[in-house]
């Protein structure tokens, strides 16, 4: 993302501004699957894959990518990245299922072994883990881990210098990586995990706010705009940059569609806040309304 302080452009109007704002398209279904051999496919709505992998077969259709279950003596590791304006799921050999949002990328075993399900995370998911006893599933986001023996949940390493962790079902533990202590949650709470102390916070939260994504919303309860136009650009792929360093200060409540052109975003915005937008290609430049 570039976001920076950059000078006021004027192009001529709200009426043209929004014109060019309706070329700003939301994201899509699409990702790389990278094999552990190197090779690669490009994954989107138009393309169905069918590989044999370690004598597993992957099935990619229709946004998601689809392991057989089984397990395995000696663990493989896949790939699926998922960039800028993209977003895309996939089931693991185990049944969990997990929808990955834009700008992420998860390395996973093509199958499980015995053991606990390890799979590393970058970005932002939303994990719907199989109920397993034996084996717990792990979450490894840099050097924490979110420990789950089944559940639903979501993890994201979006906002600066944290990783939260928002449980919507079941139990999740989350480990400090220095003391090595266990912080358990439950439904509706948070765990954030400051990567400065090594520490771990605990909160009550509405976990739509952190989970609408999946759903085709962007919700926002007092979020500050820097924040939401952090959101916009990855989705949207576009670059933002503010005239005053003061208006990344913006409160904004609502619910924003998620397949929406950017325009009709920008307008709501500026509807409800005391800011304008101006579009110019895949540029957002942010200033005060007159």
């Amino acid at each position: 993302l570039a976001i920076a302080v950059g000078m006021w452009v004027n192009m001529g109007g709200r009426e043209k501004n929004m014109v060019i704002a309706q070329r700003v398209q939301p994201g899509s279904g699409r990702a790389v699957l990278e094999l552990h051999d190197g090779r690669t496919y490009f994954l989107d709505t138009t393309r169905v894959v069918e590989t044999g992998i370690e004598g597993n077969l992957a099935k990619a259709e229709k946004q998601s990518l689809v392991y057989t279950k089984r397990e395995a003596e000696e663990l493989v590791y896949n790939k699926v990245i998922v960039p800028r304006a993209g977003e895309y799921s996939l089931t693991l050999s185990d049944g969990t299922r997990i929808w990955l949002n834009s700008d992420s990328e998860i390395r996973y075993p093509v199958a499980f072994g015995k053991e606990r399900r390890t799979v590393f995370l970058s970005g932002e998911a939303y994990f719907e883990v199989a109920a397993d006893s034996a084996r717990a599933f792990v979450v490894e986001v840099g050097d924490m881990e979110v420990e789950v023996y089944g559940t639903s949940f979501d993890v994201t390493t979006f906002y600066e210098g944290e990783v939260r962790t928002v449980l919507v079902e079941g139990s999740v533990g989350v480990r400090e990586p220095g003391s090595g202590k266990v912080c358990r949650i439950v439904p509706g709470q948070m765990a954030v995990y400051d990567r400065e102390d090594r520490s771990i916070a605990v909160k009550e939260t509405d976990v739509t706010l952190y989970t609408a994504w999946k759903e085709g919303l962007f919700r926002f309860e007092e979020v500050r705009l820097e924040d939401i136009m952090e959101t916009l650009s990855r989705w949207y792929d576009v670059d933002v940059f503010f005239d005053d360093d003061a208006l990344r200060h913006t409160l904004f409540t609502g619910d924003l569609k998620r397949y929406d052109n950017i325009g009709v975003h920008l307008r709501m915005l500026e509807m409800t806040t005391n800011v304008a937008f101006e579009v110019k290609g895949n540029a957002v430049f942010v200033g005060y309304r007159k």
